[in-house]
């Protein structure tokens, strides 16, 4: 058994994983020593491994119980990869990878390429780390918590907001060797939860921002933070006893978000959050990730299913070909033609928008995905 990163209170979700087989772009890894039944296609010279091929690629890198929580692209186009008990791994393309030691035990939660070179790493009870473009060393910056950083935030002026388990919310601005905390008035904000709860700070699981510096981070009890232009947080959604959201995405103009988090459910607003409309498009599954690339929107979950929709509340469930109904895809990063996701079982697939597109229009004609159904 593994356990999932993600903590609802006083409670640890725990996945059963009988069979796991990590596949990376051009690399390929049976835990089991079996082959998968399908196959999985890149991009942007990543290989295409078809099901015939894998005898001759398998590799142990990993183990069977290790997970994926976190990715990061780099300025050279490689993916940084982040797991459980301190796994690191960076994948380029043509079976390039390379397994990194940060010599530590520590769950690696988050993981970001800033701006300006460097990559942070956020681990459990307060790990930060922190590393060069080259990844070849590590140091281990010290800031005032013991909590798990679950997300980093970064703006276009270099400011970055990390949040974490029971509150955690601090900010830094560049070199990132000082964290300063962000306080918060939780009692206004979770008045009602705490009511039927008890006083508790919120886990803040992600957040989301947009280039003119709007900022969300989401979080427990259908927690959403919204800090503006001019730098004021307010409360945009929840603060009573409801699911909590996991992930988020915000337009550009600040009007249109979507929402996704606990039971399946997804929030959309076009007027900046004064108003929701709800959706259960994942029959009480958990949902984790929401972007935006183009005109596809994207939300990843459960089981291992993508959720893609070319227009509002029309969303269409498909899977990898050769992805079993379990475990869970947990972290998703777009680039112009190219989106990376990763999961449990070190699952690792990147895919391209024309094959997104195939897969809501022309399914039967898709390589890479099948429905859910």
């Amino acid at each position: 058994m593994l356990m999932k990163f993600i903590k609802i209170r006083n409670k640890v979700v725990i996945l059963l994983v009988i069979l796991g087989v990590i596949q990376f772009s051009g690399i390929a890894i049976a835990t089991d020593g079996k082959g998968d039944e399908g196959h999985k296609k890149g991009s942007v010279g990543l290989t295409h491994i078809k099901s015939n091929q894998l005898a001759n690629a398998q590799h142990s890198i990993l183990q069977p119980r290790d997970n994926l929580f976190a990715i990061t692209r780099l300025d050279d186009g490689a993916y940084l990869l982040a797991g459980n008990n301190g796994l690191l791994l960076k994948v380029t393309g043509k079976k390039g990878y390379k397994k990194l030691n940060l010599n530590t035990n520590s769950d690696l939660l988050s993981v970001h390429a800033t701006q300006s070179g460097k990559v942070l790493l956020g681990a459990d009870k307060g790990g930060l780390f922190t590393s060069n473009g080259a990844l070849n060393k590590w140091s281990k910056t010290s800031i005032d918590t013991t909590e798990s950083i679950f997300n980093f935030i970064e703006l276009a002026t270099g400011e970055i907001i990390l949040s974490g388990s029971y509150g955690l919310l601090m900010s830094s601005k560049p070199p990132y060797s000082t964290w300063e905390p962000v306080i918060l008035p939780w009692a206004d904000y979770l008045k009602e939860a705490w009511q039927e709860f008890g006083e508790a700070d919120p886990h803040l699981y992600s957040g989301c921002h947009n280039q003119r510096g709007d900022i969300l981070v989401v979080g427990e009890f259908g927690l959403v933070l919204r800090r503006d232009v001019a730098g004021q947080w307010s409360k945009i959604h929840g603060g009573s006893i409801e699911p909590a959201i996991y992930g988020c995405d915000i337009s550009g103009n600040g009007e249109d978000i979507t929402l996704v988090g606990q039971k399946g459910f997804v929030y959309e607003s076009s007027n900046s959050g004064l108003s929701w409309l709800k959706s259960d498009i994942a029959q009480g599954d958990d949902l984790y990730k929401v972007h935006k690339t183009k005109d596809l929107s994207i939300i990843i979950g459960d089981k291992k299913n993508i959720y893609i929709s070319s227009k509002p509340s029309a969303w269409m469930c498909r899977r990898f070909i050769g992805d079993r109904p379990l475990g869970w895809l947990v972290d998703m990063v777009i680039s112009e033609n190219e989106t990376a996701i990763i999961g449990s079982n070190g699952s690792f697939n990147v895919t391209t928008y024309a094959s997104l597109l195939d897969a809501v229009y022309q399914l039967d004609r898709s390589k890479e995905f099948v429905s859910c159904e």
